[in-house]
């Protein structure tokens, strides 16, 4: 598969997984796992397809700055994060480094979550990490997929 067949497939999956799974280091010898909204679900989230339009293979993820993530990624920062269309056994894996992003937060803030952060998307317990991915494995086609970023 070449890179640009590559860019392909991610997209597919990364806008049609309603899901991610995210790996953080937690400091005891395990990682902690736990599986969070996939922003670029087109399905779900149809209003925030145009903001990922230009940001390739970058992993954006809402989440409550109080979380047991946030401070696991304050400490190390490494996250693999896991999108997947099981019923076609087609699967991505990303790993890289997490990062606070600010300037996301109002961009990718949905009517609703509310429920999550009472004082809407100034809530500083609101916060949007941003995940750069190194590199890339996967399954697609009946074929493996691997690439350094």
């Amino acid at each position: 598969m070449t890179r640009r067949e590559f860019d392909v497939v991610a997209a597919d999956i990364m806008e049609r997984s309603r899901d991610v799974i995210l790996a953080t280091q937690s400091g005891d010898a395990y990682p902690h796992v736990r599986m969070l909204f996939n922003l670029r679900c087109r399905e779900r989230f149809p209003t925030l397809a145009d903001y990922f339009r230009d940001k390739r293979l970058a992993v954006y993820l809402s989440t409550n700055t109080s979380s047991v993530k946030v401070r696991q990624v304050g400490s190390d920062a490494r996250v693999t994060v896991y999108l997947a269309l099981p019923a076609e056994i087609r699967g991505l894996m990303l790993s890289g480094r997490a990062v606070p992003d600010a300037e996301a937060k109002a961009a990718l803030w949905v009517e609703g979550w509310e429920r999550y952060y009472p004082l809407g998307q100034t809530d500083p317990d609101y916060t949007i990490l941003r995940v750069d991915p190194v590199l890339a494995r996967g399954w697609y086609a009946g074929k493996p997929i691997e690439f350094t970023l």
